[in-house]
């Protein structure tokens, strides 16, 4: 029976700023001390000490979630004050040789490489602060192409080296919500083991309705020898891009990745069954998604358990004037278009002044039968991902980019970059209009 560690971290002092309405990461001295603490009272319960993980002249990889280039404020990345409280835990109360912390951003290529992706998080001066013998930035390092046994989709990938060459390495995600995968935690995090490539390799392919089942063929690279999920500052809602944060104060660790995902779901209110990469990994004999053959250790689950809000895929009425048709594509685009249209409903921009400035704008993705091609004559067209070609609606698009005032296509399957590109190409016709109109 896997062990599975729950451990209230206390209330920390920097909370009270790091939330809204102030939402300001500070730094505390006392708070690195308070982390650390609960971190090696976590893993002390979850394995019985670090030295049953780390043996001596260990080298030890930390896998942080950068997710994409964010600050800590937004909830989207590994706290700081994890990252440099494990670091220091490692340096000051393991064996290791050396303690490395390296990741690659999910989105990179669109919304920040590694390297930049590592300062906005403030997890390089968190990883340095605590004593880190290396920051690698995973996009700059060399690849190794393997072959993944067993694996049903995901068969082969190219993996970062530094990955590879460690003898050790601690999962250490986010606890949040996620628009693609429910939950974004330790199996999800393995995504940033692989580079990014556009718009259909790599990080982006089986990014479609077979997200779980392409986690839980990653897994099988290499699993985490440990998993310690950062549970501070949580997110609920529309995560992992613009959720809102939820204070748990919270570590959930164990060796047994699935099972340490199964009882953070479970604790953010979630069946595991509904958590494709835990249910499919857990099928396939990857680890323990039943709670019932969980032992957890710590703190009940019944006590903290909090019912997050769920992240919503649909990106149909979402924004008066942005007409989404969509009837037969999966989630690849269903999910990535939401996202987007999020982003872009929390960018400032005034809705009504955008209509009246733009016009309607018609966003395109799948086979879409009932489409009318007239709807977009004279009108802004998006049209996202490569699967429309192959339906039989396919010369109702075409026509339909034939009428439009522009189109702009995003190539893909899935174009999963359009959750941040399609933000940024609605800011810029409105700022296009705006300029016009000064002119």
């Amino acid at each position: 029976m896997p062990k599975v560690a729950i451990v209230r971290t206390g209330k920390l002092k920097g909370n009270a700023e790091f939330l809204p309405p102030t939402a300001k990461f500070v730094r505390y001295e006392e708070d690195i001390q308070q982390v650390k603490a609960k971190i090696e009272e976590t893993i002390n319960l979850a394995v019985g000490g670090i030295d049953n993980i780390v043996k001596p002249g260990e080298t030890v990889l930390i896998k942080p979630n950068l997710a994409f280039q964010a600050p800590p404020e937004s909830y989207s990345v590994v706290d700081p004050r994890v990252i440099e409280g494990m670091v220091a835990f490692l340096k000051e109360k393991s064996k290791a040789k050396e303690v490395w912390v390296g990741d690659n951003p999910s989105l990179g290529q669109h919304v920040g490489r590694a390297r930049p992706a590592f300062d906005a998080a403030g997890m390089r001066a968190a990883a340095e602060r605590g004593g880190a013998d290396r920051v690698i930035y995973f996009d700059e390092e060399e690849l190794v192409e393997v072959e993944i046994p067993d694996a049903k989709l995901y068969r082969k990938a190219k993996v970062f080296k530094p990955f590879l060459d460690a003898d050790r390495v601690i999962n250490l995600p986010k606890m949040k919500a996620h628009l693609a995968g429910t939950v974004t935690l330790g199996l999800k995090n393995w995504n940033g083991i692989i580079p990014n490539e556009h718009p259909s390799k790599e990080q982006q392919d089986v990014h479609r309705i077979d997200l779980g089942q392409k986690f839980a063929d990653l897994y099988r690279v290499r699993k985490a020898d440990l998993t310690f999920v950062d549970g501070i500052i949580a997110m609920e809602g529309q995560g992992p891009h613009v959720g809102t944060p939820v204070e748990m104060n919270l570590f959930i660790a164990g060796t047994d990745t699935v099972a340490v995902d199964a009882v953070a779901a479970y604790v953010m209110g979630f069946e595991t069954i509904e958590i494709a990469a835990v249910r499919i990994a857990a099928t396939e004999g990857l680890g323990e998604r039943d709670i019932n053959k969980i032992e957890v250790v710590g703190t009940p689950i019944a006590e903290v358990r909090h019912f997050f809000k769920r992240p919503m895929i649909d990106p149909t009425g979402l924004i008066p004037g942005i007409h989404v048709v969509v009837q037969q594509t999966c989630p690849g685009c269903f999910a990535n278009i939401r996202g987007g249209l999020d982003l872009f409903n929390v960018s400032g921009i005034d809705v009504k002044d955008f209509n009246e400035k733009v016009g309607d704008v018609y966003v395109l993705a799948g086979g879409v039968p009932d489409l009318i091609p007239e709807w977009v004559e004279g009108k802004h067209l998006f049209v996202a991902g490569d699967c429309w070609k192959y339906f039989p609606s396919r010369d109702k698009v075409e026509k339909a980019m034939s009428l439009a005032k522009s189109v702009t296509e995003y190539p893909g399957c899935a174009p999963v970059y359009i959750f941040a590109q399609l933000n940024g190409d609605l800011q810029a016709l409105y700022n296009k209009e705006l300029a016009t109109a000064a002119d």
